[in-house]
């Protein structure tokens, strides 16, 4: 018995002593790796990091094992006594107060640029004196600690190196973005033949759905593929990335891609291809790819064609959607809710129903022709062959004049609702902007004037209800088996920016970190897209939190966790900490709203809403013009 006793004693401390490793100075990289693990945030591939906790009172730094202690909170309470809860221990040990009795960070090893960082928490409001406390303290204790650096993650550590002049190695976010070779875009398992793209203009002509391509660039508009390897990163917000996400197909990009002959030696070959969060794997694999994209139950939408009058974004609402389209519905939504907010949606909105695109539809004399498309195996026969059909439907709906008294109602409404003249005429499909289905970039929004003969009203309008046949539209219909004879297109028109400050795109849920409070911004200065953008632009791209005067599970000050600056805007971010926390703030709310309304059994964290907003030029308003949820 005193035998058992004695192996039982022994084996809790060899248990604390594997718990107390933390103790002793970090000696080697081997010792780094063994008790590292992927972050919390996973912003970066190619990460590993372990967690520090400074005992302010016992004086002492402590290297937590991230893989034996998820959270510095379980740390602080099994090893080093804390007893109190975990909103007492968040409120106490990231505020600035000098009492809190522990500061927290990590340590990030970057494969890519093999440096170490010591990064803070995004709502951390630690204090210059604190931070050199435990950045020096690091460094004493670590192998790496002549290299260490401080990553300026987030605009409250920004604002201390001003106070702390060149005392701190700063590693930049930009620089940790740019100096990537791999990032996750999509991280799901697919199957496909690879095809390397060496010119696009020629080989994007006998791209297939089951090929998965191998290029240097996204190109404007994206086919129906299986999977995707490109050398130049993408946003988390881009086209290619929601697309990805909604395909529920593999994305990465990969900077070394065309210098690596054992990847382009799988030109032809069939594969398993498999993205994680720090590699990829393309494993040849002998599968039937004549089962991809296939066996889906047909879709068939709901559209309501009865409404024959326009209708004014005081009386949309998502009620609407069969009658006007999911984005104009939305946007109904989003007006309604902005009566009581602090922002606003563009002005002299409203919506034209389904039936004027039937009427104008059977005018044109399409229908013959869509059938005819139809009944053709359009995910086999050759692009080209698909392209000319739709080309002939496009065409005819472009050149039928449109009913003269729609225009006329069209001119009218604007004219009543406001002072604007220059509109955007805003595709409202049934067949984007919902759930399981985005639609992201498939159809066409065109800016329309009254009294301007170049830019008319029914141009305008025409060229939106012809690119619900464009062929990247048809053909993410067609891999979604939806069926076209039910999609049906309105219009959503409101005044148009010409001038804006800002654009961006926001994702409500935390995409870097499961389960958690954190909303995704991509932000650009002017018009510049950013889910399109030209070759070599980066947009801003950071977590921001809404701060506790609208949510229950905010903090004072909700900070923000900068990933990437704008390439355009000389290493600043392009909105300010207050405009940035408003628009958590605002998001918070919407997001809380909707999904009280529509989503009562989802869960708060992981659902997201996908919104596109705008600051005004000259008075930085802000504007949030887009409302969709997100298909992650």
């Amino acid at each position: 018995m005193r035998g058992l006793i004695f192996f039982w004693i022994f084996g809790i401390i060899l248990s604390f002593c594997g718990c107390a490793q933390e103790v002793k100075p970090l000696a080697d990289q081997k010792q780094f790796d063994a008790w590292s693990s992927l972050p919390l945030y996973q912003k970066y591939g190619q990460v590993s990091s372990l967690k520090v906790v400074y005992d302010v009172v016992g004086k002492k730094i402590h290297f937590v094992s991230s893989k034996q202690y998820e959270y510095h909170y379980e740390f602080c309470t099994n090893e080093l006594g804390y007893r109190r809860s975990l909103d007492t221990f968040n409120d106490e040990c990231y505020s600035g107060e000098e009492s809190r009795p522990f500061l927290l960070a990590n340590i990030n090893y970057y494969k890519a640029l093999d440096k170490f960082a010591l990064e803070l928490g995004p709502s951390d409001r630690m204090s210059a004196k604190q931070l050199k406390l435990i950045f020096n303290s690091v460094k004493k204790n670590t192998f790496f600690g002549n290299e260490l650096m401080l990553m300026a993650n987030s605009e409250h550590v920004s604002t201390l190196l001003s106070s702390l002049g060149k005392e701190f190695p700063v590693l930049l976010p930009s620089d940790v973005y740019r100096g990537q070779k791999f990032q996750p875009i999509s991280k799901v398992t697919g199957y496909g033949r690879v095809v390397v793209i060496y010119d696009w203009e020629k080989q994007s002509k006998d791209i297939r759905p089951t090929d998965i391509l191998l290029l240097k660039e996204i190109p404007a508009t994206f086919p129906i593929v299986s999977g995707v390897v490109v050398t130049s990163f993408q946003t988390p917000l881009s086209h290619v990335s929601i697309l990805g996400h909604n395909r529920k197909i593999p994305i990465c990009a990969y900077t070394e891609l065309f210098a690596k002959p054992d990847l382009l030696k799988l030109d032809g070959k069939t594969v398993e291809f498999t993205v994680t969060q720090d590699t990829f794997w393309l494993t040849p694999k002998d599968v039937d790819l004549s089962k991809l994209w296939k066996g889906q139950k047909e879709i068939r939408l709901k559209a309501d064609y009865t409404v024959d009058s326009l209708i004014s974004v005081d009386h949309l609402h998502e009620r609407h959607r069969f009658i006007v389209g999911n984005k104009a519905a939305n946007f109904g939504e989003l007006y309604h809710l902005s009566q009581k907010m602090e922002f606003k949606v563009p002005e002299s909105a409203f919506a034209i129903p389904f039936s004027f695109y039937r009427s104008h539809a059977m005018k044109a004399g399409v229908q013959s022709k869509i059938t005819a498309l139809l009944k053709k195996d359009n995910f086999s026969r050759p692009s080209a062959e698909i392209r000319k059909d739709l080309e002939e439907i496009q065409s005819l709906l472009l050149v039928t004049p449109i009913d003269p008294s729609l225009e006329a109602n069209v001119t009218a409404m604007i004219e009543r609702l406001g002072e604007y003249r220059r509109m955007r005429f805003r595709s409202s499909t049934n067949a984007e902007d919902s759930e399981g289905f985005s639609g992201a970039g498939l159809y066409t929004s065109k800016t329309g004037e009254v009294g301007n003969p170049k830019k008319s009203i029914e141009k305008a309008i025409k060229t939106v209800w012809a690119s619900l046949w464009s062929y990247e539209a048809f053909m993410e219909r067609e891999a979604f088996n939806i069926d076209h004879s039910t999609v049906a297109m309105g219009i959503l028109v409101h005044r148009s920016f010409p001038e804006e400050a800002v654009n961006g795109v926001a994702i409500t849920t935390n995409l870097y970190r499961k389960n958690y409070l954190g909303f995704v911004i991509n932000a650009q200065l002017g018009d510049e897209s950013v889910v399109a953008p030209r070759m070599g632009v980066e947009c801003d791209q950071f977590i921001c939190y809404p701060d506790e005067t609208s949510s229950q599970y905010g903090r004072q000050e909700g900070g923000i966790d900068i990933i990437n600056y704008s390439s355009l805007n000389n290493g600043k971010l392009t909105m300010t900490k207050e405009e940035i926390q408003l628009l958590a703030n605002q998001l918070e709310v919407i997001k809380r709203k909707y999904l009280s309304r529509h989503y009562t059994g989802k869960n708060f964290f992981d659902f997201g809403l996908d919104l596109e907003f705008k600051l005004d030029k000259e008075t930085r308003q802000l504007y949030i013009k887009q409302m969709r949820v997100f298909n992650n």
